[in-house]
């Protein structure tokens, strides 16, 4: 519900404050006053439209009552309320509009998703819901089992949460196939190979030394030679310094021939190694024709695989991670796509049962609003809803609904938006809500001109219909029937004034005498009696 909406500056209004009430509003006027220019305020409220030509500097507030409706919407969004009340505010400067919700700035959409459904404007100028095919459902949804439209939408939400899953995978079964059987293959390569850093480290070493065998041979030789083999060896020389040493052995020269034996025993520990290594000199062909098909696989599998024997282990467990991602990949599609028939399927039957009830309610709605139609003067009016089954289970069910109407006998019956003129448009979205008023859960009606083409002296009927709705909804009516004037539990008059160099509107509250002198006039000007 609105409690207060003012403005400064706002297009011919210099400033202006209204305290609505609950219940029937009534907003009138001489046309031409500017009582459009507070609907086109309140749409700017509700983020549905930004007013051309609002001059740089000026804005416009409403106070709203909270509701559990709004707490719920609210919630939803992420916002959080404070107290029973909030308030939206929006400042009008030459490069963007800013809208603020309890002195914080918010973008537009977040407002007119806050107080979507909570305010409903009726206007002959623009675009209602009831023109909307995608909203046709929600006028049944209102008297729907809230269990049943519960159910569909967490099972479509489930849904959406499936496909969104589904969409991430891309899983193409046989590029899956393809790839794990090329995976296999590499891991079965690499196990086969039976690798072991420091086995095939050694085969790397003993096929260098049989590539190099013939100058080791030689080398070896020389240096055997050199150690021992020859008359002038460092053997031999090492020998004649010991029998030197020795004999100055009791002159203190002890450590010294330590030393010299020490040596000459490495000597020939070091001669024994390369005679040893001679001996392995001598090529068997069969193991250098092994060693080297061990090589040319090493090689390969470094080409493919990593440059180090370390490095081609390492890759084969990455490999064997990423085909057991593969695996779940595949196993994690196949019950995503079981949980999506079992969704879909389940959607399709609470999707019946909902265009069920949504059939039945429109049966019975239809009684009633023909019955209201008549007391608007549209006796040859009907209505009817049609559903047209979709060939997936969408956000509003498994079928669409939408709202045809003729308003003449015989003729075709076309959706609404494409038949009512204005005030045969107004007049059957008051006739439905008026069928539905125990149902509504809006905060707010706003009515602009709904009176268009209903004469004066059926004037009252139509008075009567918005005072049943304002029982349980807030309604604001700008009019020109004194009748809507006359019921209404609170009345605001859009005064035009003008001076030498402008014109100018101004709003006040209507009470007592003064009241009642507009009333008056209103019914002297339209012939009353």
């Amino acid at each position: 519900m609105i409690l207060t909406l003012r403005g400064k500056n706002f297009l011919t209004f210099p400033e202006f404050y209204i305290e609505f009430s609950a219940g029937l509003n009534a907003i009138t006027g001489e046309s031409g006053a500017g009582k459009t220019v507070l609907l086109r305020a309140l749409r700017a409220i509700t983020g549905k439209a930004v007013s051309r030509n609002v001059a740089p500097g000026s804005f416009v507030e409403a106070t709203f009552l909270i509701n559990k409706a709004i707490l719920a919407r609210a919630s939803e969004l992420g916002i959080d309320f404070d107290g029973e009340e909030f308030l939206i505010r929006v400042d009008f400067h030459p490069q963007k509009t800013l809208y603020r919700l309890n002195g914080h700035i918010i973008p537009k959409q977040l407002v007119k998703e806050l107080l979507d459904g909570h305010i409903e404007i009726h206007s002959q100028h623009g675009s209602v819901k009831l023109l909307d095919p995608s909203k046709h459902h929600l006028i049944l949804d209102k008297a729907v089992s809230s269990s049943i439209i519960h159910d569909y939408e967490v099972k479509y939400n489930q849904l959406i949460a499936v496909r969104k899953k589904l969409g991430k995978l891309h899983v193409d079964p046989s590029a899956i196939e393809r790839e794990k059987d090329f995976i296999q293959y590499q891991i079965m390569e690499i196990d086969n190979a039976r690798l072991d850093p420091i086995e095939d480290g050694k085969i790397e070493m003993r096929y260098k030394k049989f590539q190099n065998a013939k100058i080791l041979q030689q080398t070896f030789e020389i240096l055997s030679g050199m150690l021992k083999d020859a008359d002038d060896s460092i053997y031999a020389k090492l020998s004649t310094i010991i029998e030197e040493l020795n004999r100055f052995r009791s002159l203190g020269y002890g450590d010294l021939l330590e030393h010299a034996q020490l040596a000459l025993e490495e000597v020939g520990y070091l001669h024994e190694k390369l005679e040893n290594e001679m001996e392995a000199f001598e090529v068997d062909e069969r193991e250098l024709v092994s060693l080297e098909e061990r090589l040319n696989l090493l090689q390969s599998l470094k080409r493919k695989y990593g440059n180090t024997v370390e490095e081609i282990l390492e890759m084969k467990e990455e490999l064997e991670v990423k085909l057991e991602e593969l695996e779940k990949l595949e196993k994690n599609k196949k019950e995503l796509l079981k949980i999506e028939k079992e969704l879909f399927e389940d959607l399709n039957e609470l999707g019946s049962r909902l265009d069920y009830e949504r059939k039945e309610v429109a049966k019975g709605l239809y009684g009633e609003v023909k019955k209201h139609l008549h007391d608007l003067k549209m006796p040859s009016a009907e209505l009817e809803f049609r559903f047209f089954p979709e060939a997936s289970p969408a956000a509003y069910g498994t079928s669409r609904v939408v709202l045809y109407v003729r308003t003449n006998p015989g003729a075709n019956f076309m959706e609404i938006g494409s038949v009512a003129s204005g005030g045969e448009l107004s007049r059957i979205i008051l006739a439905i809500e008026a069928a539905i008023k125990d149902s509504l859960d809006l905060g707010t009606i706003v009515f602009d001109e709904i009176d268009a083409g209903v004469g004066a002296r059926q004037g009252h009927i139509l008075a009567e219909k918005l005072y049943e709705i304002a029982g349980s909804t807030q309604c604001i009516v700008i009019t020109h029937l004194p009748q809507i004037a006359e019921k209404a539990k609170k009345h605001f008059a859009v005064i035009k004034k003008a001076t030498d160099t402008f014109a100018y509107s101004k709003i006040v509250e209507l009470a007592g005498e003064e009241r009642k002198r507009e009333i008056n006039d209103m019914i002297g000007k339209l012939g009353v009696r």
